[in-house]
């Protein structure tokens, strides 16, 4: 005779999807602008970071930290000029070191501030169910494909939070794989065609369709 169980709980719904997906479309915006900046100034920009290249890249790097550990600022809007100064390869990788230490440095203090952060900020609790979308047996995957639909910067403080099962050395090499095919996307689509860019969006949008569509149809029990 089988236990009575609760009904089952999906993985994910819209509304934990909308914060996301507002702020991938507030990036978005900015990225634009930066862009629109870098082409307007190409020269003086240019000439004005290579002029003080390793405060460039110092101020490129922390900013990308902050960006993380500080969820309310972005540092996109320099990606394109980074990419005007330096190429898109040397961008990317500035870009995803700043995101690995950030993310890290969120997911400690979120293990160690625990008490300070959910009295000043509440409203992560609609997070304290992150263990549930970590597969088990594939920990490491789970972590990978929850960089890339959540942002960076929540999903390190909810695992710091609410998922005791998970280490700092899971989060920095999950937030390296994970977080390098944008890290790639924003430093390389400056330099794409249009109908190039257009391939690319298309194909992130697809991936998150399909994966989103495999939350919200996988029953999850607590």
């Amino acid at each position: 005779m089988h236990s009575p169980e609760g009904p089952p709980a999906h993985a994910l719904t819209w509304a934990h999807l909308w914060p996301s997906l507002r702020t991938g479309l507030w990036v978005v915006a900015l990225f634009a602008a930066g862009a629109w900046l870098a082409q307007e100034y190409a020269i003086p920009i240019r000439e004005a970071v290579l002029d003080n290249e390793r405060a460039g890249l110092a101020v490129f790097v922390v900013t990308s930290v902050v960006a993380v550990l500080m969820p309310l600022l972005t540092n996109l809007p320099l990606v394109p000029i980074a990419v005007l100064a330096w190429g898109p390869w040397l961008t990317a990788l500035l870009l995803l070191l700043g995101w690995v230490i950030g993310a890290t440095l969120s997911f400690v203090l979120g293990r160690h501030a625990r008490a300070w952060i959910l009295r000043h900020f509440p409203s992560v609790t609609r997070h304290a169910q992150i263990d549930r979308l970590i597969h088990p047996r594939y920990r490491l995957g789970s972590l990978i494909m929850l960089r890339m639909t959540f942002p960076v910067d929540v999903l390190s403080y909810a695992l710091g939070l609410f998922s005791p099962s998970t280490t700092k050395a899971e989060v920095a090499l999950s937030t390296a794989i994970g977080a390098a095919p944008f890290a790639l996307l924003f430093a390389l689509l400056p330099t794409l065609s249009t109908a190039t860019q257009v391939i690319v969006f298309g194909a992130s949008t697809a991936v998150f369709v399909i994966y989103t569509a495999w939350l919200l149809r996988s029953p999850r029990r607590l």
